[in-house]
């Protein structure tokens, strides 16, 4: 008869209850395989000979990070120099600046990733690697290439490059919707990105108070998203775009910067998700940034900067479900994406318990994987962060990678104190 696998004990660390939003002192968890097996107080689990046992006394143990916005394949210097990120690099370059960042996340314990829209169809294939254990790294949704009224929500560069976002097509009405999703389906997206406004960087025509899709062809997005087992993740900034996605149900806003009281309401009572990405949207340009981009972009940028804030406080004030994200890498390197705790405190008025839940079970809901991640519970994943320290006391700890003592996706410690290791 073979033998079963040797099981991995995190032995008497105190664990957050993500679900509850408390700390339990003096817990175990068993892992076996790449599950939760058991959770609970110090030496009440069935012991076994192979087991192997860290002890994390008065560490702190919580669940794998999750950041529903990146963006892996850029780097945060293409966004000082536009000119080289774009006509300087060979398309498969993209889907390696994807591999090492999806890792700059892994080691700062972020073991989940949803990928919000890329140049190639890169990211499907890096998930499959990941998934198929040729490479380390984090959990990935993706988007694929999303699907844009006119081609993208960025038009910026010389014109044949401007082309090439337009994808010399304009989708228009249900059916070319319809369409669209099954293209993105097919191209091995898990979700729908889409934009109801423009971007902060769209510096030839603003489009952020306009909806840019009508009611009808957001509703036959998420309908046919949905029929295919995926959700919809929408970009918008301006009132309007925003109150059209909640019209139409789509699961997640990304933004969100000018949300309204109303429509703050309805997403409450219809149980949608708000991705705040307080990292790109309070960031100030950089002076490398400021000579990039045209004035009316930096001016766009700065307004939306100050309005932001007392938006996003207003809406979890109402009730609005929360879920990290940080559009990295916009304001800053992939790896950061600890700093969007600090912002959510500081700026929405969290608890500390408030935004590690907005990182772990609530974005687990935003993204619909609550029943496999987000939480420390028998039967999920074992994706686990063990903290020197405790981080309900000073969150700070996070953005410190020396204070990261064991990350552990799937089961194995896959990094110690921002490297990449193994567990044998």
């Amino acid at each position: 008869m073979p033998q079963e696998k040797s099981r991995l004990i995190i032995k008497s660390g105190n664990v957050f209850d993500s679900v509850k939003g408390i700390l339990k002192e003096n817990q175990t968890i068993v892992i076996r395989e790449n599950k939760i097996q058991w959770c609970g107080e110090d030496d009440a689990f069935e012991k076994e000979t192979n087991d192997k046992i860290i002890d994390v006394k008065g560490k702190t143990i919580i669940p794998g990070m999750i950041d529903c916005h990146v963006h892996l394949e850029y780097l945060h210097e293409f966004f000082s120099n536009i000119e080289r990120a774009i006509l300087r690099n060979k398309e498969a370059m993209f889907g390696y600046y994807a591999l090492k960042n999806a890792q700059e996340h892994l080691k700062s314990g972020f073991t989940t990733l949803r990928d919000c829209g890329s140049q190639t169809l890169a990211p499907a294939s890096l998930r499959k690697v990941f998934d198929n254990g040729l490479f380390l790294g984090p959990r990935l949704i993706v988007a694929q290439r999303g699907i844009f009224q006119w081609g993208d929500q960025e038009e910026f560069g010389p014109q044949d490059w401007i082309n090439y976002l337009r994808k010399d097509e304009v989708i228009s009405g249900p059916d070319g919707i319809i369409h669209a999703v099954r293209d993105q389906k097919r191209n091995g997206a898990d979700f729908i990105k889409t934009t109801t406004t423009g971007g902060v960087l769209h510096g030839q025509d603003s489009k952020v108070e306009l909806s840019l899709w009508n009611i009808d062809e957001l509703k036959a997005m998420v309908l046919e998203a949905e029929r295919l087992g995926m959700h919809v993740a929408a970009h918008a900034h301006g009132s309007l775009g925003i109150h059209n996605a909640v019209q139409a149900n789509i699961h997640t806003i990304e933004h969100g910067t000018l949300i309204t009281e109303e429509t703050a309401s309805i997403m409450v009572k219809k149980g949608l998700y708000l991705v705040p990405t307080q990292s790109a949207m309070t960031a100030e340009f950089s002076s490398e940034m400021k000579k990039t981009f045209p004035p009316e972009v930096i001016e766009k940028g700065e307004y939306l900067a100050k309005e932001v804030i007392e938006h996003h406080k207003m809406a979890f004030d109402k009730g609005v479900n929360i879920a990290l994200g940080t559009d990295a890498p916009v304001a800053s390197a992939h790896g950061n994406s600890a700093q969007e705790l600090i912002l959510m405190v500081k700026n929405m008025r969290m608890t500390i318990a408030e935004a590690l839940q907005a990182a772990t079970i609530n974005a687990a809901r935003a993204i619909r994987m609550e029943d496999k991640i987000g939480s420390i519970e028998e039967g999920k994943f074992a994706d686990l962060v063990v903290v020197n320290g405790n981080p309900l006391e000073d969150l700070t700890l996070l953005q410190k990678s020396n204070n990261l003592h064991h990350i552990i996706k799937d089961g194995r410690i896959v990094a110690e104190q921002g490297k990449i290791t193994y567990f044998n």
